[in-house]
């Protein structure tokens, strides 16, 4: 007999950043990616169903905005926490995102494991591919920052660098081929393989909730993160995180708002690998 009891995971802050990153990615998607397919007919009625130029040129920059929003509001909380409350954990230990040795063993033993050569690791709060997908995230961020505003402000950026280098090297153009190719591949992870770990799973399908309503069931706290629910036990702590199952309206709306989301994610993915395959060929 299942068990009614649930468990907050993610707290309202980091339900609202990422909503925030949910809404700017896309918008930044849809409205990017048909100028690096403009060649094909689905990016240039994309283009024009956004409102073509400038209009999609303006919903861009928006979401780009709000893009840099959600990081700032995530690295002022890094920081209350790390340097104001003096939390630890951050950068080391079972509660941090950060790489750690015991993540190498988790990798080997989940392929031991596929390959049907040993048993499921358990894991702590972060499984190793969260981590990585978490440190992705972080550097396209700042990679797609640094160019976008590059392209934004073309002659502000150009006069920074010397004449004698601005006559060699064209910045813009280098920030736009950065940023074109940068966006393709995070388009293509988000929507492939953080998708397929995270809501497409036979036993989350058609959508994980707990990102978007914080909790999740005992059952897949103990399938999913052993190590923490027991540390969590032995630390007599699992009661403060106990909270009310969401109600039948709430996990509606959820799946209302996240299953078009993820369908459409998904369509764009095919037509952007069918684009890519075209040019291979």
């Amino acid at each position: 007999m299942k068990s009614n009891i649930n468990y907050l995971r993610f707290g309202l802050l980091h339900r609202f950043c990422h909503f925030l990153i949910i809404i700017s990615f896309f918008g930044l998607v849809l409205t990017g990616m048909p100028l690096a397919f403009r060649g094909y007919d689905w990016a240039r009625w994309l283009y024009e169903l956004l409102g073509g130029y400038p209009t999609a040129g303006f919903i861009h920059r928006i979401c780009a905005l709000v893009t840099f929003f959600a990081a700032f509001i995530h690295f002022i909380y890094l920081f209350y926490n790390v340097s104001v409350q003096k939390k630890k954990g951050f950068f080391w230990g079972p509660n941090s995102l950060l790489i750690q040795p015991r993540d190498i063993f988790d990798i080997i033993g989940d392929v031991k494991w596929f390959l049907g050569l040993g048993k499921r690791p358990n894991f702590d709060r972060w499984i190793y591919w969260e981590k990585f997908e978490y440190l992705s995230l972080m550097w396209g961020t700042l990679v797609m920052a640094v160019t976008g505003l590059i392209l934004w402000f073309p002659v502000q950026f150009t006069k920074i660098i010397p004449v004698s280098v601005a006559s060699i090297i064209d910045l813009p153009s280098i920030a736009l081929i950065i940023h074109r190719y940068e966006a393709i591949l995070a388009a293509g992870f988000i929507f492939t393989i953080h998708f397929f770990h995270t809501h497409l799973l036979p036993e989350k399908m058609p959508v994980d909730e707990s990102i978007f309503t914080g909790k999740i069931t005992e059952e897949e706290f103990k399938h999913e993160r052993l190590n923490q629910f027991n540390r969590l036990e032995k630390q007599q702590q699992l009661e403060n995180l106990k909270v009310a199952p969401s109600s039948l309206f709430v996990s509606f709306l959820t799946r209302l708002f996240a299953v078009p989301v993820l369908i459409t994610g998904l369509i764009v993915t095919g037509l952007m690998f069918s684009a890519l395959l075209v040019w291979a060929l």
